[in-house]
């Protein structure tokens, strides 16, 4: 990424994850280290997500005391902020001494909210060692959303004409 070529500020994300083997209680710590990194460059934080417990979708190797070290899970979190290009290349500099960072991605992006508001069922995520709830959908009679389209609401079961069938779709169509 060449970061000399732009002088304005631009909005930045960083996602990076922690390695596993730091103790629950310094999560906070290491994420905190992790804001000062960004602070020292940053004009604004603009939004973040403290670090969550993952299971990653393929192994991360990292050289430990000259070893390479495998890992599957790790602590994942991110940081949307405010900065000058010149100092992203400082950020990454400090990111990479960082022992406690197993890996990390800065991309530009919008000041806008981008995230997804659904959680995806079947997800598993813990934060903090803890299970998330999973989000349900309200349940809904078939009256409520017969309402919320628009439409007549047929019984399982009744049948219905051809004739009726050709103008439902008709005006679907349409």
């Amino acid at each position: 990424m060449n970061h000399t070529e732009h002088t304005e500020p631009r909005v930045y994300e960083l996602g990076y994850h922690l390695v596993p083997t730091i103790a629950e209680e310094h999560i906070p710590e290491m994420s905190g280290a992790v804001r000062g990194m960004i602070e020292q460059i940053s004009k604004e934080i603009i939004s973040e997500e403290p670090p969550v417990f993952i299971d990653l979708a393929y192994p991360i190797v990292k050289v430990v005391e000259h070893k390479n070290k495998y890992y599957t899970e790790s602590y994942f979190g991110w940081i949307k902020f405010e900065g000058d290009p010149a100092g992203i290349a400082t950020l990454e500099e400090s990111l990479k001494k960082n022992d406690n960072i197993l890996r990390y991605l800065v991309t530009k992006t919008l000041r806008e909210n981008t995230m997804i508001a659904k959680k995806f069922p079947g997800s598993k995520m813990k934060r903090m060692g803890e299970e998330a709830p999973l989000a349900s959908a309200p349940e809904l009679a078939l009256s409520e959303v017969a309402e919320m389209v628009d439409h007549e609401v047929v019984p399982v079961g009744s049948t219905v004409s051809d004739a009726e069938l050709d103008k439902a779709i008709e005006e679907l169509v349409a």
